[in-house]
Protein backbone atom coordinates (compact mmCIF):
# COMPACT_ATOMS: atom_id res chain seq x y z
CA UNK A 1 0.00 0.00 0.00
CA UNK A 2 1.59 3.41 -1.38
CA UNK A 3 1.59 6.34 1.69
CA UNK A 4 1.46 8.93 -1.39
CA UNK A 5 -1.83 10.65 -0.74
CA UNK A 6 -4.10 11.23 -3.51
CA UNK A 7 -7.09 13.22 -4.26
CA UNK A 8 -10.14 12.43 -6.01
CA UNK A 9 -12.06 15.20 -7.96
CA UNK A 10 -15.48 15.87 -8.64
CA UNK A 11 -15.63 17.25 -12.04
CA UNK A 12 -18.92 19.22 -12.78
CA UNK A 13 -19.33 22.03 -10.13
CA UNK A 14 -15.94 21.72 -8.73
CA UNK A 15 -13.64 22.14 -12.04
CA UNK A 16 -15.77 22.91 -14.25
CA UNK A 17 -18.71 25.06 -14.05
CA UNK A 18 -21.96 23.02 -13.93
CA UNK A 19 -24.56 23.11 -16.68
CA UNK A 20 -27.04 20.56 -15.90
CA UNK A 21 -24.91 18.31 -18.61
CA UNK A 22 -21.62 19.49 -20.20
CA UNK A 23 -21.75 17.40 -23.54
CA UNK A 24 -19.52 19.66 -25.66
CA UNK A 25 -16.02 21.25 -25.57
CA UNK A 26 -17.57 24.60 -25.88
CA UNK A 27 -19.95 23.90 -22.25
CA UNK A 28 -16.46 22.83 -20.53
CA UNK A 29 -15.72 25.92 -19.16
CA UNK A 30 -13.11 25.59 -16.40
CA UNK A 31 -13.27 27.40 -13.21
CA UNK A 32 -10.57 30.11 -12.09
CA UNK A 33 -7.32 28.43 -10.42
CA UNK A 34 -8.00 24.59 -11.57
CA UNK A 35 -5.08 24.41 -13.50
CA UNK A 36 -2.81 26.09 -11.14
CA UNK A 37 -4.12 24.14 -8.33
CA UNK A 38 -3.83 20.74 -9.54
CA UNK A 39 -0.20 21.37 -10.82
CA UNK A 40 0.84 22.43 -7.28
CA UNK A 41 -0.78 19.34 -5.95
CA UNK A 42 1.74 17.28 -8.77
CA UNK A 43 4.08 19.71 -7.31
CA UNK A 44 3.52 18.18 -3.91
CA UNK A 45 3.73 14.62 -4.65
CA UNK A 46 -0.37 13.79 -4.32
CA UNK A 47 -2.18 11.28 -6.95
CA UNK A 48 -4.78 13.12 -9.09
CA UNK A 49 -8.02 11.55 -9.57
CA UNK A 50 -11.39 12.55 -11.49
CA UNK A 51 -14.21 11.31 -10.30
CA UNK A 52 -17.54 11.52 -12.33
CA UNK A 53 -20.78 11.30 -12.88
CA UNK A 54 -21.79 11.23 -16.36
CA UNK A 55 -25.61 10.18 -16.87
CA UNK A 56 -26.07 11.90 -19.90
CA UNK A 57 -24.32 9.44 -21.81
CA UNK A 58 -27.21 7.22 -20.49
CA UNK A 59 -29.51 9.53 -21.39
CA UNK A 60 -28.31 9.53 -24.73
CA UNK A 61 -27.66 13.29 -24.53
CA UNK A 62 -23.92 12.51 -25.90
CA UNK A 63 -21.26 9.68 -26.22
CA UNK A 64 -18.28 8.21 -24.58
CA UNK A 65 -16.29 9.60 -27.74
CA UNK A 66 -18.00 12.88 -26.84
CA UNK A 67 -16.74 12.88 -22.90
CA UNK A 68 -13.50 11.47 -23.96
CA UNK A 69 -13.11 14.38 -26.39
CA UNK A 70 -13.50 16.78 -23.61
CA UNK A 71 -10.98 15.11 -21.39
CA UNK A 72 -8.46 15.12 -23.60
CA UNK A 73 -9.26 18.70 -23.89
CA UNK A 74 -8.93 19.16 -20.54
CA UNK A 75 -6.22 17.15 -20.48
CA UNK A 76 -4.18 19.43 -23.16
CA UNK A 77 -5.30 22.81 -20.57
CA UNK A 78 -3.28 21.22 -17.80
CA UNK A 79 -0.45 20.45 -19.80
CA UNK A 80 -0.41 23.56 -20.39
CA UNK A 81 -0.16 24.65 -17.14
CA UNK A 82 1.94 21.82 -16.39
CA UNK A 83 -0.15 19.62 -14.70
CA UNK A 84 -2.15 16.19 -15.45
CA UNK A 85 -4.45 14.23 -13.68
CA UNK A 86 -3.51 10.55 -13.15
CA UNK A 87 -6.46 8.92 -13.15
CA UNK A 88 -9.79 8.99 -15.13
CA UNK A 89 -13.41 7.37 -13.52
CA UNK A 90 -16.40 7.34 -14.83
CA UNK A 91 -19.62 6.86 -14.14
CA UNK A 92 -21.76 6.34 -17.46
CA UNK A 93 -25.02 5.12 -16.00
CA UNK A 94 -28.46 6.30 -15.73
CA UNK A 95 -29.48 7.03 -11.63
CA UNK A 96 -31.98 4.36 -11.41
CA UNK A 97 -29.76 1.62 -13.48
CA UNK A 98 -28.53 1.33 -9.58
CA UNK A 99 -25.08 0.74 -10.45
CA UNK A 100 -22.25 0.47 -7.74
CA UNK A 101 -20.07 3.23 -9.54
CA UNK A 102 -22.54 6.19 -9.24
CA UNK A 103 -22.19 8.37 -6.64
CA UNK A 104 -22.81 8.83 -4.12
CA UNK A 105 -21.96 5.03 -3.60
CA UNK A 106 -18.26 4.66 -3.92
CA UNK A 107 -17.49 2.24 -6.62
CA UNK A 108 -15.28 4.57 -8.52
CA UNK A 109 -13.09 5.33 -5.17
CA UNK A 110 -12.96 1.83 -4.35
CA UNK A 111 -11.44 0.82 -7.85
CA UNK A 112 -8.85 4.27 -7.57
CA UNK A 113 -7.86 2.62 -4.12
CA UNK A 114 -7.33 -0.50 -5.37
CA UNK A 115 -6.08 0.24 -9.09
CA UNK A 116 -3.47 3.01 -7.38
CA UNK A 117 -2.71 0.81 -4.70
CA UNK A 118 -3.87 3.55 -2.05
CA UNK A 119 -4.60 4.11 2.16
CA UNK A 120 -7.66 5.65 2.47
CA UNK A 121 -7.19 7.25 5.06
CA UNK A 122 -4.29 9.47 3.82
CA UNK A 123 -6.51 10.25 0.67
CA UNK A 124 -8.94 13.72 0.11
CA UNK A 125 -12.19 13.74 -1.99
CA UNK A 126 -13.08 17.67 -2.98
CA UNK A 127 -16.49 18.32 -4.37
CA UNK A 128 -19.67 20.17 -4.33
CA UNK A 129 -22.55 18.10 -4.10
CA UNK A 130 -23.95 16.12 -1.40
CA UNK A 131 -23.19 12.83 -3.45
CA UNK A 132 -19.47 13.76 -3.60
CA UNK A 133 -19.43 14.19 0.16
CA UNK A 134 -21.71 10.76 0.81
CA UNK A 135 -18.95 9.30 -1.58
CA UNK A 136 -15.70 10.44 -0.01
CA UNK A 137 -17.92 9.26 3.64
CA UNK A 138 -18.54 5.92 2.46
CA UNK A 139 -15.47 5.16 1.37
CA UNK A 140 -13.22 6.42 4.13
CA UNK A 141 -11.17 9.54 2.69
CA UNK A 142 -11.94 13.25 4.14
CA UNK A 143 -14.48 14.88 2.37
CA UNK A 144 -13.94 18.95 1.38
CA UNK A 145 -16.59 20.92 0.32
CA UNK A 146 -16.41 23.56 -2.10
CA UNK A 147 -18.96 26.59 -2.26
CA UNK A 148 -18.40 26.52 -6.18
CA UNK A 149 -21.94 25.59 -7.18
CA UNK A 150 -25.71 26.34 -6.03
CA UNK A 151 -25.75 22.56 -4.91
CA UNK A 152 -22.69 23.40 -2.58
CA UNK A 153 -25.72 24.96 -0.39
CA UNK A 154 -27.41 21.62 0.60
CA UNK A 155 -24.11 19.86 1.48
CA UNK A 156 -23.41 22.63 3.71
CA UNK A 157 -26.74 22.34 5.43
CA UNK A 158 -26.44 18.70 5.53
CA UNK A 159 -23.01 19.25 7.52
CA UNK A 160 -24.71 21.82 9.63
CA UNK A 161 -27.42 19.53 10.79
CA UNK A 162 -24.66 17.03 11.55
CA UNK A 163 -25.91 14.38 9.07
CA UNK A 164 -22.72 14.79 6.66
CA UNK A 165 -18.98 14.97 7.78
CA UNK A 166 -17.18 17.34 5.87
CA UNK A 167 -13.53 18.18 7.12
CA UNK A 168 -13.21 21.61 5.72
CA UNK A 169 -15.11 24.00 3.45
CA UNK A 170 -13.18 26.09 0.85
CA UNK A 171 -15.06 28.87 -0.97
CA UNK A 172 -12.50 28.27 -4.04
CA UNK A 173 -10.61 25.19 -5.50
CA UNK A 174 -7.27 27.07 -4.76
CA UNK A 175 -8.37 27.33 -0.79
CA UNK A 176 -9.38 23.70 -1.00
CA UNK A 177 -5.59 22.60 -2.20
CA UNK A 178 -3.30 24.77 0.70
CA UNK A 179 -5.55 23.55 3.62
CA UNK A 180 -5.34 19.63 1.82
CA UNK A 181 -1.28 20.37 1.37
CA UNK A 182 -1.31 21.76 4.85
CA UNK A 183 -3.64 19.09 6.26
CA UNK A 184 -1.67 16.10 4.58
CA UNK A 185 2.04 17.35 6.10
CA UNK A 186 0.36 16.43 9.67
CA UNK A 187 -0.08 13.46 8.35
CA UNK A 188 3.12 12.77 7.64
Amino acid sequence: MKVQPAVFLDRDGTLNEDRGYVTTLDEFVLLPGVCEGIARLNECGFLVIVVTNQSAIARGFMTEKDLLRIHEHFAEQLHEAGAHVNGWYVCPHHPDDGCACRKPRPGMIHQAVKDFDLDASRCFFVGDKVSDLQAAQASGVEGILVTTSPYAKQAKLAHQEGVLPIAYIADSFSQAIEWMIQDSRKMS
